[in-house]
């Protein structure tokens, strides 16, 4: 029986296929793992793991990234599992365009033990920059932080000099969230951390904000240049005793954005909900302390029906001194454009038009 090309490919030295990889996308790296068991065998060779104390992953970190090597198959590994502990295991992983990303592993409690995550992008000292010029994070993915590992994302982070873009997600237990950066991050996500009480954001070049869970408090520091914020506090607040005056900071954080994403409980329609007095108060509540006067597009997402989408379409009028595009959404898929039309109209029509804008997000 003939060998295939695949089984023939197969047989070829460690080395060689080593080096096939090193020259694919890693997209299309990751993917051989399915072609059989000697390409799955292969990539976890690739994988590095090492054991040791707390205090060592900030370091084996270091030395992971600075022995990186894209170009040289024999130093072009991606994938570094760190064991510390008592069963607490960091996963980083190396992704193209200078991404990085650091999965700590879960710890499964019905009661989560609270922290709080420090992160200071404002490097004083360059020599102990972690990553040579031959690999510099820009993008970088947390994800699973716990009361063990806040202290040790805060280290490996804190000399970061050329990192853009910031996602933090699943983070059971964290807190509260201390971000202060003078350097070039231009993005920040934050994600289904269900326990966040507080946020200060200290990041005057920062110009995109994604946001889902629970409303914190939020502490923006001269930061009023946001272009594109997605809020989505569809779960309510993260607190007792909300106030319609606790979301001022809010609204002066995306006073100047151009595209704005706002998710259901943004304007709750319910008057008992959240002790908030009505939806109308509240406009005119916060139209006092700032109006949105820079928005191109306002997107809503999340609402029950069409009736909530207009009722809020109209209370943002209250606090906006411009015409925007009004899109929205109930699948996340199916764009609608939002047409509120005047008393007259409104009398004749008695609902505002909406229109079928586009078939894809």
């Amino acid at each position: 029986m003939e060998e295939t090309a695949g089984d023939i490919i197969s047989s070829l030295p460690s080395e060689i296929l080593f080096h096939i990889i090193s020259l694919l996308p890693f997209e299309s790296a990751i993917q051989t793992i399915f072609l059989s068991t000697r390409w799955r065998l292969l990539w976890n060779m690739a994988l590095v793991q090492k054991h040791g104390t707390k205090e060592d992953v900030a370091s084996a970190v270091s030395q992971f990234l600075t022995n990186f090597n894209e170009h040289d198959p024999r130093k072009n590994t991606r994938r570094f599992m760190f064991h510390f502990g008592k069963d607490s295991i960091l996963t980083a992983i190396i992704a193209p365009n200078n991404k990085l990303h650091l999965h700590f592993s879960a710890i499964k409690q019905e009661f989560p033990r609270r922290f709080g995550l420090v992160l200071e992008l404002n490097p004083q000292n360059p020599i102990h920059q972690p990553n040579p010029p031959a690999f510099f994070v820009k993008t970088l993915n947390l994800s699973s932080v716990n009361y063990l590992s806040n202290d040790i994302v805060s280290s490996i982070i804190s000399s970061f000099r050329f990192l853009e873009n910031l996602k933090i997600s699943g983070c059971n237990g964290l807190r509260t969230l201390y971000i202060d950066s003078n350097t070039k991050l231009l993005e920040l996500t934050i994600f289904d951390c269900l326990h966040l009480k507080s946020v200060c954001i200290k990041s005057p070049k920062l110009r995109t904000l994604r946001y889902r869970g629970p409303l914190p408090w939020f502490w923006p520091e001269n930061h009023y240049n946001l272009e594109d914020a997605m809020l989505d506090f569809r779960k309510g607040p993260g607190y007792r005793g909300f106030e319609s005056c606790d979301f001022d900071p809010v609204l002066l954080t995306i006073k100047n954005a151009e595209v704005l994403t706002l998710c259901k409980w943004t304007f709750e329609n319910d008057p008992e909900s959240y002790h908030m007095a009505s939806t109308a108060a509240c406009s005119k509540q916060v139209g006092k302390h700032s109006e949105l006067g820079n928005l191109k597009v306002v997107k809503l997402e999340g609402f029950l029906n069409q009736n909530d989408e207009i009722k809020f379409a109209e209370h943002l009028q209250e606090i906006i001194t411009v015409d925007p595009l009004i899109l929205a959404t109930s699948d996340g898929i199916c764009w609608r454009r939002l047409v509120i039309p005047s008393q007259s109209q409104q009398t004749k029509q008695g609902v505002s038009n909406l229109e079928v804008l586009a078939a894809t997000q």
